[in-house]
C-alpha cells in the first residue's frame, strides 16, 4: 500500500460519494430557494426540440399521404381488373347457351382488335367486349376467346379469357 493521503482530501472523497437528494422528494417549502428551479434543460421541452418534432412528424404525415394516393390507384386498378375478368365469364357463360348453328353471336369469325357485328359489345362506358369464336379441335367444339378492353382502369386495360365450348 501507498502512503496515505492527507485527511482533507479524504473528506472530499467521502463527500462526492454522498447521494445528492432527488428533484421532487422534498416539499417546496423545506427545498433551498437555490434548488427549486432545477437545472436548466430539465424543466421541458426548449422551442428548438419543438420545431424538430414537428419537421419529423409533419415528414412522416407527407409520406403518409403519398402512400394513401398510391393505395388508392391501386385499388381503383384491382377493382375494375375484377370487373373486367366478371364481364368476360358472364360473356363465356352467355354464349356457352346459344346454339352453333342458329345464333350469329356464336359463329366462326371475330375479331379481338376492332368491334365485329354480332362479336362485340359495350355494357357500359368505357368497356368494350369483344370476341372470336374458331372451329375447335372436333367438330361439335368451338374455340372461344373473349377479350375485355377496360379504357377505366390503369393497369390492365385488356383482359382476355379462352376457352372450348361444345354443342349439346
Amino acid at each position: 500500500m501507498g502512503p496515505r493521503p492527507p485527511r482533507s482530501q479524504l473528506a472530499c472523497a467521502v463527500s462526492l460519494r454522498v447521494p445528492l437528494p432527488h428533484r421532487g422528494s422534498q416539499s417546496a417549502e423545506a427545498r433551498p430557494k437555490a434548488q427549486s428551479a432545477g437545472p436548466l434543460g430539465e424543466d421541458g421541452f426548449t422551442l428548438v426540440e419543438v420545431l424538430i418534432a414537428t419537421l419529423v412528424m409533419t415528414i412522416g404525415m407527407i409520406a403518409i399521404a403519398g402512400l394513401l394516393a398510391v393505395t388508392t390507384q391501386m385499388h381503383i386498378g384491382a377493382r375494375e381488373s375484377a370487373r373486367s375478368t366478371r364481364l368476360a365469364q358472364d360473356k363465356i357463360d352467355e354464349l356457352l347457351k346459344l346454339t352453333f348453328s342458329s345464333n350469329p353471336a356464336i359463329a366462326v369469325g371475330g375479331s379481338l382488335d376492332s368491334n365485329v357485328t354480332n362479336h362485340s359489345e359495350t355494357p357500359m362506358t368505357g368497356v368494350t367486349l369483344r370476341w372470336v369464336v374458331a372451329d375447335g379441335p372436333t367438330d361439335d367444339t368451338r374455340l372461344l376467346t373473349v377479350r375485355v378492353v377496360n379504357m377505366r382502369s390503369q393497369h390492365y386495360r385488356k383482359t382476355d379469357l379462352a376457352t372450348i365450348i361444345r354443342q349439346w
